[in-house]
């Protein structure tokens, strides 16, 4: 297995069996929110079918001339299509419908990797799905999606469904304290901050985010106009709501004096005591069950981003405000 690869064992080792078999499917679909790894596996098994030099692993090797050109985008039976703009478009799928009939020039296969499939307008996403009733016989498509249910189940049908779930605690903060050479508390503190996400935990290290922390602000806030500041600053950096959480979940356990092992934000622990007697148990639970839906309300809605934002800002200062 590639070493970038964290987490995904049993996913990583069935498509190393298929190409070993020589039984790779003509379509497969990826499903998993945003940084789960879906991306770097797809990566990684394209590179497994075009590796003209396997090692004893079974894994690419990295260093032949298909593993370099896929690295430096340049080979000719491998493309990833995104999305342009906000959609992928008829033209991209035309586009690959016209290359992928004709035989692979130097790999065994043409891979096609299609990112943010929901993104696929009906124009597209019919068109696709021709291709999927009759896929060539030297190609393999693989769709990548956040959310499967937005993908017609015709097009679901005619793939092979493998689903990426975030990683356990545990298994990512052994991997994260392997991989990139940190303490355990760091890398624990990591894992409950990205939520068992790979990409948010490697953003999280990369960005050097566990350091001296500061209290959100929503957290200390009095004054509810300051709501709509708040929401804008959400909605630049949704993913600053599991974090939110995070900060809510640390509340709870001072609260309940819980062991300081447990807290994700330890530098921050005397902030975090200073605050709690402003907060109830109940306020909390209901502070964090508003995140959670307001998450949730973005995601699967077509709900206003920044008018769902604001109506928890609100929503979570009138909390402090009713304590």
């Amino acid at each position: 297995m590639s070493n970038e690869i964290i987490g995904h064992k049993n996913i990583v080792s069935q498509l190393q069996n298929a190409v070993k078999s020589e039984r790779i499917a003509g379509a497969y679909l990826f499903s998993g929110i945003k940084g789960v790894g879906k991306e770097t596996v797809a990566m990684y098994f394209a590179e497994l079918i075009l590796c003209e030099d396997k090692n004893n692993s079974g894994s690419p090797c990295k260093s032949c001339r298909g593993c370099r050109k896929i690295e430096n985008g340049n080979h000719p039976d491998f493309r990833i299509i995104r999305p342009d703009g906000a959609q992928i478009k008829i033209d991209q799928i035309r586009e690959l419908q016209q290359k992928i009939h004709y035989p692979p020039l130097e790999g065994r296969r043409k891979i096609y990797i299609l990112v943010n499939t929901e993104c696929m307008n009906n124009y597209a996403a019919n068109s696709l799905l021709k291709t999927l009733e009759e896929p060539p016989s030297a190609s393999t498509i693989v769709l990548l999606t956040e959310n499967i249910e937005t993908i017609l189940p015709t097009i679901r049908s005619r793939c092979q469904v493998l689903p990426f779930y975030p990683l356990a605690q545990k298994e990512l903060t052994v991997a994260l304290m392997g991989q990139f050479n940190i303490d355990e508390h760091t890398a624990s503190s990591i894992t409950i901050l990205s939520g068992g996400v790979v990409g948010n935990a490697i953003s999280l290290i990369e960005q050097d985010s566990i350091g001296e922390e500061s209290v959100p602000k929503i957290l200390i806030e009095t004054e509810k106009l300051a709501a709509f500041r708040l929401a804008e600053e959400f909605e630049k950096d949704i993913e600053n709501l599991d974090k939110l959480i995070s900060w809510y979940r640390d509340l709870l356990f001072i609260q309940q004096d819980a062991p300081i092992e447990l807290l994700t934000h330890r530098t921050a622990i005397e902030q975090l005591q200073m605050l709690t007697p402003r907060y109830s148990r109940v306020r909390i639970q209901q502070s964090i069950k508003t995140v959670f839906k307001t998450k949730e309300l973005i995601k699967n809605t077509n709900v206003t981003k920044i008018l769902a934002l604001e109506v928890m800002c609100l929503q979570l200062l009138q909390d402090e405000n009713s304590s």
